[in-house]
């Protein structure tokens, strides 16, 4: 059978009162959704990785510390403008590189004062970056990341990923597009980057875009059919949601179309289903690595 590397992910954001991007409406809201999508991936054998706004892993300490005991990986999400007193104002791809680095160490270290553990993964609001960021993600320690969404064309978000590489792979330090030998793996969001929406972004597999067998299967079929033919090095889908729907809900429609998910990667019988967070994606791809280094 044929590896398929799965990554369920959450963008864990700020509420929406102080989040100025967007967000949960209440903190019990977001409580629910980590909760229930992180328990509903657990109990199907999927770790999901949550990327964490400084605020969420304040608000929701004891709840993360006990899912990151169970498998789950918890990981960095940064909007600029819902960072600490707001004093930021731009998308993060619309800063320079030192701005950049302030702006991600801050929200690094308010993480690690409420979870324990300095965050490895990486991923911006919106996508936004430039051709600086991967750069200065690996000076900050980060090793991994889903920052890209290909095909994504929102220069109002500084969120250019038209032409960027699908797959995961080691990145450029120069073009964010583009694959190169800096060992900071990127796990793009799965994508069909020959469709858009009127706002610039790919279709993409975001779990609250629709229903599974009106949505995502196509986009996975799509997905699966390019890997046939091009042989990434790391098959991989990633899917991601937002931490604004009551996942703990047993009639909430994103719970369902994750089930529906489910259930259909289990019966893709030509394929080996690998369930892994962003940092076991790194692991699965320095293993393969080391296997063709002498072929």
């Amino acid at each position: 059978m044929k590896p398929l590397h799965v990554a369920f992910t959450m963008d864990c954001e700020r509420i929406a009162a102080e989040s100025p991007p967007g967000g949960p409406e209440t903190w019990e809201l977001s409580e629910r959704a980590i909760r229930g999508y992180a328990e509903l991936l657990l109990s199907h054998g999927y770790r999901p990785t949550l990327f964490l706004t400084p605020e969420c892993a304040q608000q929701h300490p004891a709840l993360l510390t006990r899912l990151a005991a169970e498998g789950a990986e918890l990981a960095l999400h940064v909007h600029p403008q819902s960072l600490g007193d707001h004093r930021f104002q731009r998308y993060l791809g619309e800063y320079d590189a030192a701005q950049q680095t302030e702006i991600i160490d801050l929200a690094a270290r308010m993480v690690q004062e409420a979870i324990g553990r300095r965050p490895e993964s990486f991923r911006p609001g919106n996508c936004s970056a430039n051709d600086q960021t991967f750069g200065l993600l690996y000076g900050l320690g980060f090793r991994q990341g889903s920052v890209s969404d290909p095909g994504r064309r929102s220069p109002q978000y500084a969120a250019i990923w038209e032409g960027a590489a699908p797959d995961p792979h080691y990145v450029s330090i120069a073009d964010k597009l583009a694959a190169g030998d800096l060992p900071f793996l990127e796990v793009p969001v799965t994508t069909d980057p020959t469709q858009h929406h009127a706002s610039g972004f790919p279709y993409e597999l975001r779990i609250e875009s629709g229903t599974f067998r009106a949505w995502h299967e196509p986009i996975i079929a799509r997905t699966l059919a390019r890997m046939e033919r091009e042989r990434p090095q790391l098959p991989t889908l990633c899917i991601f949601t937002h931490n604004v729907f009551p996942y703990d809900a047993p009639t909430d429609p994103r719970r369902e179309t994750v089930l529906d998910m489910i259930e259909y990667l289990g019966n893709l019988t030509a394929y080996q289903i690998i369930p892994v967070t962003i940092e076991e994606a790194h692991a699965h791809y320095r293993a393969h690595l080391a296997e063709h280094a002498g072929s």
